[in-house]
């Protein structure tokens, strides 16, 4: 009782106060039931994406101020930074559980302390326990149906304010001056973003693979990131070792050659970053494709946001394009190269590697910090990391185990005739059996990319130039072939139509031959 809480009330009568029960480990067989709230997962992707396309203009500054050793810019480029970086990280925070389960038990307590001045009483004896858990939430987005019925209506409505603009009908003009006015700022915001949700729920929908919310979001985080050094190359890097003296054929080698180059080597980054943790080529393709949103999602932001100036038309055609053309492009180009990485994480022993040295460096940032007077890992010293350190090597005999372990033989039947059969009941003496060893031919569906990360890192490239330059060059032969205008405009449409009937095609049977893999 000394070392327990009392009260005594005016009667003089004396309560003993529980203790709250303590935190304790979770079961590995635990559950959790969410409400689904599909648009937050659109809500926190729009949170994400605004800072992080003003923080992309703010690191160019602080890199330019760095360049020219400036320090005014340098340091006013710091203090914009830190309220971004911390809205991000705030927003993306790993968050807790704290699951509170009572289970019947005659051996229990009708009264449970949880907290201080916090109680749960039960009808019956009850045994409680309490435990943190992450929050493993599934990744749960809108219906696809939902999305692009949504996406449908804003280019319906961009193109009616467009319609009335050009009616020479003054009081429609007017109406669609204000209109556009209005409503011009949330189609574009809806019009940036929500086609990149639209692409997300239909490959998770293809492909077929739970997801837990926190990843999917860490790699579409991890594609905003790729766009940071991407845009610094395409900024300050590209223009310089351009070779080219006319305006005309730089600006065609920025497109076709140096944004598709460094964009899909970073992306492909990016999706390196998740080796240890994916699984195989179709996890690999659902980072890859992954990424690829989260980067067509940042510079979604920037493309549409200046289509504002070309009023309603050119926001209204620019949406579409980039919606059902250039997303999809950007997902499925970077997906090849995921499946390739993906093809190597069934290494087993590379990722055993990997690992472990993941784990090496976690260690070591454990010792600093207590080392430091940081309690990082809670066990009450400073005495660094105590649990297992492990060698490489152990950890790749670890692995090799793993993998050359198979599940053992069963013999299906009469339990109690085959638990007492000897040897020479089964006849096992006098039995041997012969196979020939027969190649197992499948009829792979869809389209298969490379699996080596140099071959399908060059053909993602490949046709992110292709579209690229090919788009450029449309644009420039009508005018060089003098065309008027109406004919130019039908080229140049024509043309991007059939490069989006291409990717959605290519998009189309990457996804059908990643599915027939597994």
């Amino acid at each position: 009782m000394q070392d327990q809480r009392v009260y005594i009330d005016e009667m003089g009568r004396m309560y003993r106060i529980k203790e709250p029960t303590p935190l304790s480990e979770p079961p590995k067989n635990l559950r959790i039931a969410r409400t689904s709230k599909p648009w937050s997962t659109y809500l926190r992707m729009l949170g994400t994406v605004i800072p992080a396309f003003f923080l992309m203009y703010v690191l160019l500054f602080l890199v330019i101020g760095l360049i020219n050793l400036d320090p005014a810019i340098v340091l006013i480029s710091g203090i914009c930074s830190a309220p971004l970086l911390f809205f991000i990280f705030s927003l993306h925070k790993p968050r807790l559980v704290h699951v509170q389960l009572a289970v019947p038990d005659e051996m229990g307590s009708e009264a449970h302390a949880i907290s201080a001045g916090v109680s749960l009483f039960t009808p019956m004896r009850t045994k409680f326990s309490r435990f943190l858990v992450k929050d493993d939430s599934i990744l749960d987005v809108p219906p696809t149906r939902q999305l692009w019925g949504i996406f449908s209506a804003v280019i319906l409505l961009g193109a009616s304010i467009s319609a009335m603009l050009y009616s020479e009908v003054e009081s429609l003009e007017l109406i669609a001056v204000f209109a556009f006015i209005l409503i011009g700022i949330p189609i574009w915001f809806v019009g940036f973003s929500l086609p990149v949700l639209a692409w997300w729920g239909t490959s998770h929908k293809s492909l077929g693979l739970p997801t837990r919310r926190r990843d999917a979001e860490a790699w579409l985080m991890a594609g905003m990131a790729s766009a940071f050094p991407a845009f610094l190359f395409n900024s300050l890097v590209a223009p310089k070792i351009t070779p080219l003296d006319s305006d005309y054929w730089i600006e065609f080698s920025l497109l076709a050659v140096w944004a598709p180059l460094c964009e899909e080597i970073f992306k492909a980054m990016a999706v390196a970053v998740f080796l240890p943790y994916i699984k195989g080529p179709k996890h690999g393709f659902q980072v890859g494709f992954t990424v690829g949103l989260g980067f067509a999602l940042i510079e979604n932001f920037q493309y549409i946001g200046f289509s504002l100036l070309g009023g309603p038309v050119g926001l209204s055609f620019t949406i579409l394009v980039r919606g059902i053309g250039s997303i999809p492009g950007h997902a499925v180009w970077t997906a090849i190269s995921g499946t390739a990485i993906g093809w190597l994480a069934s290494d087993k022993e590379l990722k055993a590697k990997l690992s472990w040295k993941a784990r090496s460096m976690a260690i070591s940032a454990i010792d600093i910090a207590e080392g430091m007077g940081f309690d990082t890992d809670g066990d009450g010293d400073l005495s660094g990391f105590d649990g297992s350190r492990p060698t490489i090597e152990e950890a790749v005999r670890q692995a090799s185990r793993e993998t050359e372990e198979s599940k053992p033989w069963m013999i299906l039947g009469n339990e109690n005739h085959e638990a007492n059969a000897t040897d020479s009941e089964l006849g096992i003496g006098d039995f041997s059996l012969d196979y020939e060893k027969k190649p197992v031919i499948r009829n792979l569906a869809g389209i298969h990319t490379p699996r080596g990360v140099a071959p399908a890192l060059v053909l993602s490239i490949a046709g992110h130039s292709f579209w690229n330059g090919s788009s450029f060059l449309s644009y420039s032969a009508t005018e060089s072939l003098g065309m008027g205008e109406f004919e130019s405009t039908l080229a140049v449409f024509s043309w991007i139509i059939l490069l989006i009937s291409s990717v959605l095609f290519v998009a189309r049977g990457v996804i059908r031959g990643v599915n027939s893999l597994e």
